[in-house]
């Protein structure tokens, strides 16, 4: 019970990595999604190369969750699931979803009337807020399955897990893959690509579950990721134009790989704190609380700047305006995360 309670300091790194990459994805998705990119060729090819070399946030964070709460020395009832993380869930969903879907409904209307108000909750409730509440919706079910996975997980025989996992990676990545790509009939493709969740959830499960790692683990992983990163973007240079989402083989394996070097990198370490540095440790130990927070406020600066003031990336050099508009939005969420966890009610029961 020592080694479950002692300060696991690749979590940390991974959740602050991972909310950077989401800010980077959406300053960069919020203008390729909403500009005629076939203006600028050579932007899109940088955005979707960008796109793809930061797919693995999402992906991580699950596997994050999957890691703490399907970790067999540790017991969720249902009971401690609903009062505890999916209350944390929901109110974030109903204090943030419902007045971005207000702000939506304002500007669509072009003013507010007294229907706004009850239309916001509506949405939150049909799952209509803004486009990155997506993921609330999508952990707050993970955590309700989660006591009912851990007694299937429980029960299951040795390599039970790992062979389900390998089932869903094909069904859910390899097979819609395959099919995209016209070398399998899109009839075979028959299970909903939203159970690409589950398998980063079971893989949390497996990293946790293995007893020892070594340091060729932690260079093996590195290399899966290089190798998964240089594909990808070979195959944007080369001409590859299509969306890559989370299901995408190569996301799967770019995600699994850094996620299992970071972790390897940690566990086959004799130094304290898992050789993170002091200086690194603090720094983590002051990022990781504003985490979620950034992650739910960070569409809010896109909006301003792009929607209200009318200026992205590419209204100036992108070489200097991208990073730039990343690091401003970072920090302004960063800033807004802190000032919202002196709210002793926000800091106590969402964020």
């Amino acid at each position: 019970m020592a080694d479950v309670k002692k300060r696991q300091y690749f979590l940390d790194a991974l959740r602050t990595a991972a909310v950077c990459a989401v800010v980077l994805l959406h300053t960069v998705t919020a203008v390729a999604d909403n500009t005629d990119m076939t203006l600028y060729p050579v932007q899109l090819k940088v955005f979707l190369i960008i796109k793809d070399l930061v797919c693995w946030c999402v992906p991580v964070f699950i596997m994050i969750s999957g890691y703490l709460f399907l970790d067999p020395r540790r017991e969720f009832t249902f009971k401690a699931m609903v009062n505890k993380y999916c209350r944390r869930i929901l109110l974030a969903l109903f204090l943030f979803g419902v007045p971005y879907a207000w702000a939506e409904l304002v500007v669509e209307r072009g003013g507010f009337g007294p229907d706004v108000l009850w239309q916001g909750v509506v949405r939150v409730l049909q799952g209509k807020s803004w486009a990155h509440m997506w993921y609330l919706y999508m952990i707050l079910f993970l955590y309700i399955i989660t006591p009912a996975v851990k007694r299937i997980l429980k029960k299951s025989p040795v390599g039970a897990p790992a062979a389900a996992a390998a089932f869903l990676f094909a069904v859910c990545s390899v097979v819609p893959f395959l099919a995209d790509t016209g070398i399998l009939p899109q009839k075979l493709v028959f299970t909903p690509r939203d159970f690409i969740y589950l398998f980063y959830y079971i893989c949390g499960y497996l990293f946790v579950s293995r007893g020892s790692w070594k340091r060729w683990h932690c260079r093996a992983f590195a290399l899966s990721a290089v190798v998964a990163a240089v594909v990808m973007t070979a195959g944007r240079l080369a001409g590859y134009d299509a969306a890559i989402t989370y299901d995408y083989p190569f996301a799967v394996f770019l995600a699994i790989s850094l996620f299992g070097a970071v972790l390897a990198g940690e566990k086959s370490t004799e130094k304290k704190d898992g050789g993170f540095s002091e200086k690194t440790a603090a720094l983590l130990d002051a990022a990781t609380p504003l985490c979620f927070g950034v992650y739910l406020i960070h569409p809010v600066f896109i909006n301003y700047f792009y929607k209200y003031r009318k200026i992205t990336p590419l209204s100036f050099y992108m070489g200097a305006s991208l990073p730039f508009f990343f690091l401003l939005i970072l920090l302004l969420s960063v800033l807004g995360s802190w000032i919202m966890r002196k709210i002793p009610l926000l800091r106590r029961y969402v964020l």
